[in-house]
C-alpha cells in the first residue's frame, strides 16, 4: 500500500509540475508586420526579388551563412509584403534548418530562441492562411480546439511550427514537452489527415518520436511509435532523419542496441544525393548519426 501511495503522488507530482512548463511569446497577438531581424536593406528590390534572392541562397543551405542569407533575404520579403504566407513558411523552416543543422554544432545556446522565432514565422503564415483560426487563437482558444477548421493549404505551416515546438520544448524541459503534448498531437493528427506524406512522410515520423518520447502515462506507446516509423521509412526511405530519430527515440527507449546501430549506419552509408531536394538535410542528419554512434555506451546499459 506504501508504494502504491508512493507511487500516486509521484505521478501526480509530475502532472502538477508539467502544468508549469514553459511558454513562449507567439504571434497571434501581433500585427503581421515582418519577423524580428531587420536583415539588411531591401532598397530597391520588390518583394519577388528577395523571395528570389533567398531562394538562390538556401539552395546552398549546407554552409551556415547562406541559411542566414536566404533568412535576411525572406525577411525582407515579407516586410514588403506579410500576406506572403509561403515566404513565412519557408522562414520558419529556414529557422529549425538553422538551429537543427547549424547552431548545435556552432551557438548552441542560441537554438531555444532561434525554435521560437521559427513558431512564430509559421504562425503569421497561419494568420494569412486562415484569419479565422486567427482570430480564435488570439481569444485565448487552444489550437487543439481550433485545427480542425484549417486545410490542406496550411499543413506546411502547421507542420513546421509544430517542428519548431517539438524541438523548443525538449530543449526547455520535460515538463514543457508535456504541457504541450495534447496540442502537438492534434496538429500532427490534422496533418496526417490532410496530406500524410507532406515533407517526406513527416507527419508519420513525428508520431514515431512523438509515442516514443511521451511516457505510458501521456500517451506513449512503444508499438504506435513502430507502426509511425515504419510507414515514413516505408514511403520515404532515403530521407535520413527518420532513421536518426527511430534509434534516437525508439531503439533508446526498447533498449534495442542493435537496431541503434543498424539504423544510424543505414543513414550513415547512405548517399545523401538519393533525395537531391533534401541531400542537405541528409549531410546533416549524416551528422548527428555520427555522433549519436559515438555515444552509444552512453545510452545503453
Amino acid at each position: 500500500m506504501r508504494r502504491t501511495a508512493r507511487r500516486s503522488w509521484v505521478f501526480a507530482l509530475i502532472l502538477a509540475t508539467a502544468s508549469c512548463g514553459g511558454s513562449y511569446e507567439s504571434a497571434w497577438d501581433e500585427p503581421v508586420e515582418g519577423s524580428e531581424s531587420t536583415g539588411g536593406s531591401a532598397e530597391g528590390q520588390s518583394s519577388a526579388d528577395l523571395v528570389a534572392q533567398g531562394d538562390e541562397a538556401w539552395a546552398g543551405r549546407d554552409e551556415e551563412a547562406q541559411v542566414r542569407a536566404a533568412i535576411t533575404a525572406w525577411e525582407a520579403a515579407v516586410a514588403a509584403n506579410p500576406d506572403d504566407a509561403e515566404t513565412w513558411v519557408k522562414l520558419s523552416r529556414a529557422y529549425y534548418f538553422l538551429a537543427h543543422g547549424h547552431l548545435r554544432w556552432s551557438d548552441p545556446d542560441a537554438m531555444a530562441e532561434t525554435y521560437q522565432t521559427g513558431i512564430r514565422a509559421a504562425e503569421r503564415a497561419l494568420r494569412v492562411l486562415s484569419p479565422q483560426f486567427a482570430e480564435r487563437m488570439a481569444a485565448g482558444e487552444q489550437v487543439q480546439d481550433a485545427v480542425s477548421i484549417l486545410e490542406a493549404d496550411a499543413v506546411p505551416a502547421l507542420y513546421w511550427r509544430a517542428s519548431n515546438l517539438g524541438r523548443w520544448a525538449r530543449l526547455d524541459g520535460f515538463a514543457t514537452v508535456l504541457s504541450f503534448k495534447d496540442e502537438i498531437r492534434a496538429v500532427m493528427t490534422r496533418c496526417m489527415e490532410l496530406d500524410r506524406y507532406y515533407f517526406f512522410a513527416g507527419p508519420d515520423r513525428y508520431f514515431g518520436a512523438f509515442f516514443a518520447i511521451a511516457p505510458a502515462y501521456a500517451g506513449g506507446d512503444l508499438e504506435r511509435s513502430q507502426q509511425h516509423f515504419d510507414e515514413s521509412l516505408r514511403r520515404s526511405p532515403t530521407y535520413y532523419g527518420t532513421h536518426v530519430l527511430y534509434a534516437e527515440n525508439l531503439a533508446v527507449k526498447q533498449q534495442d542496441r542493435e537496431a541503434f546501430v543498424r539504423y544510424l549506419n543505414m543513414a550513415i552509408e547512405g548517399d545523401p544525393e538519393a533525395l537531391p531536394e533534401a541531400a542537405p538535410e541528409n549531410r546533416v542528419e549524416q551528422r548527428l548519426a555520427r555522433d549519436l554512434l559515438g555515444r552509444v555506451d552512453e545510452l545503453f546499459e
